[in-house]
């Protein structure tokens, strides 16, 4: 803990959660209004039509103004993955605007920054994402969750509609970075300021978790964003997590959309060697990982500061 002084600690947390989440509202619903609204006309002519033909009753209206409407739906479920990015663009205003203004805080409060980290901790890390997309992939599907998961199937379908560059520029780097700045660079970071770290880290990452709304996605989620707390903590630089959340969205894409996956799922054997082999690497990884920041932590002369102060 770093004993930061805030007014009022409810609504440092809560604030930022309720204004991020109402910007992905307004964002979404604007650009869903602005394809639809070209359709609008047609579904009331169509309905007016209608009743001037003959009696109908209100089912009937509404009936004939939805089918006209299809046309918008269908656009909307067609660009689904770019008005998520036009969400997620939009929550970076107010994020960049609060993680700035958290680092010049902890500036006031004498807070120590951190020594940089090598460039070998972050290739590791970037190791550790590669492997970590396909050994969580393999190991999901080796444990049928989405199978038995209808929404998991539906959101992936979804997601995958859209063409390679621009899956990769949003959900394998815009979504990755705006998740990053509000549940770790925000919201961990602000429940560590009073809290121990697996107290924040459980925190944040069950939010982030309920960002997700398919049973796979949120068992998924609430493990990396404990992951991605742990990097954040044990480095004490935001690049960790960002880095590793970028790699493991971005490699499940380019697995997913050059058949990997798919040659993997068509011998069992196959995609257990994958899931096995791909988690023995992260552990490998991830043990070395730790005994890197570890040295680098240990040059460290001791004193009586808080052990945060380390990682800020």
């Amino acid at each position: 803990m770093n004993q930061i002084q805030r007014k009022s600690p409810f609504w440092s947390l809560a604030g930022p959660l309720l204004a991020y989440l109402a910007i992905q509202w307004v964002v979404q619903t604007a650009v869903i209004l602005v394809i639809s609204i070209p359709y609008m006309a047609d579904a009331y002519a169509s309905m007016m039509q209608l009743g001037m033909e003959r009696a109908v009753d209100m089912q009937e209206l509404m009936e004939a103004g939805l089918k006209a409407m299809e046309p918008a739906f269908e656009l909307v479920m067609r660009y689904q993955v770019e008005i998520m990015g036009a969400a997620a663009a939009g929550t970076m205003i107010l994020t960049v605007t609060l993680f700035l203004k958290d680092r010049k805080l902890e500036k006031v409060y004498g807070v120590v920054r951190p020594e940089k980290k090598t460039v070998s901790v972050y290739i590791m890390i970037a190791l550790l994402g590669a492997a970590g997309s396909i050994a969580a992939t393999c190991l999901m599907a080796m444990a049928q969750l989405a199978f038995y998961d209808s929404s998991y199937q539906q959101s992936a379908e979804v997601m995958y509609g859209a063409g390679i560059p621009v899956q990769i520029a949003v959900l394998g780097i815009l979504i990755p970075v705006s998740e990053e700045l509000m549940f770790r660079g925000i919201l961990f970071k602000r429940f560590r300021e009073r809290q121990g770290f697996w107290y924040s880290a459980v925190c944040s990452a069950v939010f982030f978790m309920f960002m997700h709304t398919s049973f796979t996605q949120m068992v998924y989620t609430f493990l990396l964003g404990l992951m991605l707390a742990y990097l954040y903590e044990q480095t004490g630089s935001f690049k960790a997590p960002v880095l590793l959340h970028i790699l493991m969205n971005s490699g499940s894409v380019i697995c997913t959309e050059t058949g990997v996956f798919q040659w993997l799922g068509s011998e069992p054997a196959r995609m257990a060697g994958a899931a096995i082999g791909g988690a023995f690497i992260c552990s490998a990884v991830f043990v070395g990982i730790q005994k890197a920041v570890g040295a680098g932590q240990k040059k460290k002369p001791s004193d009586t500061t808080d052990h945060l102060d380390m990682f800020r």
